[in-house]
């Protein structure tokens, strides 16, 4: 009778929690992970100066509804993206036409961005995450290369990089693990302004040696020794990443003197794979790869 009971409490539970999700995703709009309102902005950071973008128009497609979006600085034919009533984004509609997003897809959703560079995505991972101090949901997508004769994503695709879409926020990062990520440092959606918008960043000429060296071991079972080189004192954080671009551990936090720094990164308890390890100062971002071989 005590188990009965046990297992009766235990699919309630399931039912609620299953309930729960389904209500979740029903409140969230799929369009609002790509905002698309007349006068949205947004400015990224990258290497070399910010990237900015604005909507400056739109028009509907009569025929099918679909919403075509014209920003500055423009693509050189036609508009920059097309959404559809299905949820789906297309980059410049009259040229590319690569199938960017699907807005409504789930963890594992996957879909051909473009057949004959055999190229395809898939949601890698949707959870919660603060973005400019604000709670919201935030999709993982990864862009592949399938192998030669392939149509779907399998364990002979190759992961190229992968990108987050957060709602109401639009893209907010897109990274590769090996080269500075392409980060969103402020926007205005629908007239309310986050982060930095309309501040022009020095260059960064910096007339010091700025220094991430590569691991050693390399490839390393368990432990291996990571070095950088700091011109000045500051604010560091070195943060070690996986294949995916979350955050496994943190190694350092802290304000740190000029000069040359290592830290030792145990993977004991990881599985054999490649593996990032990032570190960010005030005003670059360096990443390079290691790899676990056990």
């Amino acid at each position: 009778m005590k188990k009965s009971k046990t297992t009766i409490a235990t699919l309630v539970m399931m039912l609620f929690t299953s309930s729960l999700s389904y209500l979740q995703a029903q409140e969230l709009d799929p369009y609002q992970f790509f905002p698309a309102h007349v006068g949205d902005h947004w400015e990224y950071t990258r290497a070399g100066p910010a990237q900015i973008y604005t909507v400056v128009r739109d028009s509907i497609d009569s025929k099918d509804s679909s919403k075509y979006l014209f920003y500055d600085p423009p693509v050189w034919r036609g508009a920059n993206y097309r959404i559809d009533k299905n949820f789906n984004v297309f980059n410049a509609p009259a040229y590319d036409n690569r199938h960017f997003y699907k807005l409504d897809a789930n963890i594992g959703d996957s879909w051909i961005v473009r057949a004959g560079d055999r190229q395809a995505a898939k949601v890698l991972d949707i959870s919660q995450m603060y973005v400019f101090g604000k709670l919201t949901t935030v999709k993982t997508i990864g862009f592949y290369t399938l192998a030669p004769g392939d149509t779907v994503i399998n364990e002979n695709s190759r992961l190229d990089y992968w990108e987050k879409l957060a709602y109401g926020f639009g893209l907010i990062s897109s990274e590769d693990g090996a080269t500075q990520p392409y980060l969103l440092r402020g926007c205005r959606i629908n007239g309310v302004t986050y982060g930095t918008v309309g501040v022009e960043v020095e260059p960064q000429n910096i007339p010091f040696e700025f220094v991430l060296y590569q691991n050693y071991p390399n490839p390393f079972n368990p432990t291996t020794v990571i070095g950088y080189k700091l011109p000045v004192t500051g604010y560091v954080t070195l943060r070690v990443l996986n294949l995916l671009g979350r955050e496994i551990v943190t190694l350092v936090n802290k304000e740190e003197l000029a000069g040359k720094h290592e830290v030792k990164f145990d993977g004991s308890g990881l599985a054999s794979g490649i593996y990032f390890y990032q570190l960010i100062t005030g005003k670059t971002t360096k990443t390079m790869k290691m790899i676990l071989q056990k």
